[in-house]
């Protein structure tokens, strides 16, 4: 995998398409010490100060994804950045459907996929992940509170040698999912699912709140609840889980 390290840059994940337009042929580990215009779900920024955080994005050329099977694909790599958050904090870590890394009920991490269609296939794929490494104070806010690593157990983490030991939980989950172990992706995923068989509100595109029952994520990346005694699957943004502070 060939290795881009810069200083500044927009977004790791802008800079990853304009490398593919450019004609970037090779899987790829872009990682950045600061980020000025960092993206995340629907539009938002992603705050990315020097040294605080791992910026990144993998580029991955894919071989054999069906577009029927990238919500899988995203749960290994969802995944992944869960191990890698647990092998550091000892408070428990969960994944709020479909791609934040929760700690606390807090958000300590996020992803962000974007991925190239021909056809049926996927052609590339690039996984944007963010992790809050040594940020303090006032978090930054959206529908999740925000936490770091940091904040969480009072120590610094160089953000290079993180930048790195994360690789590695991504590189395991890619050659898993490559394997075309699905079954073990998606139990793994759901071992991590916030609120998996409990009782969530979901946020609908109206702004309107619904109290269902969480009964797990589908491989095609739907949400499946149970309401009023019936399974009801949403697919994002259809529908957000909000999360409870008490």
């Amino acid at each position: 995998m060939r290795l881009i390290s810069l200083i500044s840059i927009d977004s790791t994940n802008t800079h990853a398409q304009r490398l593919i337009r450019e004609g970037l042929t090779e899987n790829s580990l872009i990682y950045s010490s600061e980020q000025t215009k960092g993206r995340g779900q629907r539009g938002k920024d992603w705050l990315s100060r020097p040294g605080d955080g791992i910026y990144c994005s993998y580029v991955y050329f894919q071989q054999h994804l069906l577009v029927s099977h990238q919500f899988v694909f995203n749960m290994a790599m969802a995944t992944a950045v869960a191990e890698f958050v647990s092998s550091k904090i000892s408070e428990e870590v969960k994944i709020k459907w479909p791609n934040d890394i929760l700690v606390n009920k807090k958000k300590i991490a996020g992803l962000l996929i974007e991925n190239s269609i021909k056809g049926e296939s996927i052609t590339v794929s690039v996984v944007g992940i963010g992790v809050n490494l040594n940020q303090i104070g006032e978090l930054q806010d959206f529908e999740t509170k925000g936490t770091s690593m940091k904040a969480e157990t009072g120590d610094n983490y160089p953000y290079e040698t993180a930048v790195f030991e994360l690789a590695n939980f991504v590189k395991i989950a890619k050659a898993e999912f490559d394997s075309g172990d699905y079954e073990s992706i998606i139990r793994k995923y759901h071992s991590y699912l916030y609120q998996n068989q409990k009782e969530i509100q979901l946020r609908l595109a109206d702004n309107s709140n619904t109290t269902v029952i969480l009964e797990g994520v589908n491989a095609d990346g739907s949400l499946s609840v149970l309401a009023e005694g019936k399974s009801i699957n949403y697919f994002h943004p259809q529908a957000r889980i909000c999360v409870t502070h008490s």
